[in-house]
């Protein structure tokens, strides 16, 4: 009974978020339209090659349903974020219009991916509830809690100006207690597991706070970051509170991640072995936590790494001295992200071990 009414729970949430996407959809429809044929026209060569040629695209939504427009599309080789396009591309169009309503001027702003993404993004939600079960089902409803607290809330309030460090201290513990619930649900390996989520956490927060001022770092790290302060004059942005948000809302899933393991193990152990002492208990956990905490840290390393390859090979390829390249603002700052995460995990695995192990042994009901 109690596995229905959770999936009935979970179910009416998937709903809401079919709904959500569904209104978000007809709220801002793009004006879409489908490429049905190509004329190639001229290369200028210069600094650059500059390809030009001609489109003609049925507009497939809007007031100008079902007209056929040609428009020119001039792509620059050194410009990486412009395509060729090809017959039979799906285009979002920006359209021109005259004062009696006729087509001015129509241009290409986009290539269609969101219907691909929400096939893949639903997908994954499918599989994950197919073979994990009920815990997949709480997994994915976590994940969507997780995904509503950062769209709808963190984002926003750093976009109005708070504070991004102390928001997402609170948001991270936040996150990570309502995930670890829904999964686990309230019992003392929940407890022990929040408890070593939290700590680990803050344990992050502090070194990268704390390293982040000492060592200078500016927040500015790629281009995209620096285009936050053209966004609007009257917005100050903390961009070193917002290199501390990032670093913590990496290290969220990593940690949550070892400390639920360690939590299970210690959970187990105790129910094989009731009768087995704290310090037993503590020693098995470490044990079992020395072989998480080598891969969760490479893996949390390898993440980092992987989300700034490029620029990381942008500042190897001037084969500078290795001091030159730990003094690069960039660089310290992905090593600062790096082990301040891992370093982070370090502490969750004692802290969490010895949390479950006292609360599992204390005589009482393993419920809260």
């Amino acid at each position: 009974m109690k596995i229905k009414k959770n999936t009935v729970i979970i179910l009416f949430f998937l709903s809401l978020l079919i709904a959500y996407v569904t209104y978000d959809f007809a709220a801002n429809k793009p004006i879409s339209g489908k490429v049905i044929g190509t004329t190639i026209g001229n290369s200028k060569k210069g600094v650059s090659k500059l390809n030009q040629h001609q489109l003609n695209v049925k507009i497939t939504s809007g007031d100008h349903k079902g007209e056929v427009v040609t428009v020119d599309n001039i792509v620059n080789d050194k410009t990486f974020d412009e395509y060729m396009v090809e017959k039979d591309s799906n285009v979002l169009l920006n359209i021109e219009e005259n004062e009696n309503g006729t087509i001015k001027r129509v241009y290409i702003y986009e290539i269609v991916r969101y219907k691909a993404l929400y096939i893949l993004i639903f997908s994954f939600i499918l599989l994950l509830g197919v073979l994990a079960g009920e815990k997949g089902l709480k997994s994915i409803l976590a994940l969507l809690v997780t995904g509503f607290v950062i769209l709808k809330v963190l984002i926003p309030l750093i976009v109005k100006g708070y504070n991004p460090i102390i928001v997402s201290i609170i948001l991270c513990i936040a996150i990570s207690t309502i995930s670890l619930i829904v999964i686990s649900g309230k019992n003392k390996k929940t407890l022990s597991a929040i408890i070593g989520t939290c700590s680990g956490l803050l344990i992050a927060a502090i070194i990268a706070l704390v390293l982040s001022s000492k060592l200078k770092l500016t927040g500015f790290t790629d281009e995209q970051l620096q285009m936050l302060v053209y966004i609007s004059q009257d917005k100050n942005f903390n961009f070193r509170g917002l290199l501390f948000s990032g670093i913590l809302m990496g290290a969220l899933g990593a940690v949550m991640d070892i400390s639920m393991s360690i939590a299970s193990s210690v959970s187990e152990i105790k129910e094989k072995k009731p009768d087995i002492s704290t310090s037993a208990l503590i020693k098995s956990a470490m044990k079992i936590g020395q072989d998480i905490m080598g891969t969760m840290a490479n893996t949390l390393i390898l993440a980092y790494v992987g989300g700034n390859l490029y620029n990381l090979i942008l500042v190897f390829s001037y084969n500078l001295p290795l001091y030159r390249i730990l003094d690069q603002d960039i660089i310290a700052t992905e090593i600062l992200n790096s082990l301040a995460g891992s370093l982070g995990l370090l502490f969750t695995v004692p802290i969490t071990a010895v949390t479950a192990a006292l609360l599992l042994n204390m005589n009482k009901e393993n419920e809260l």
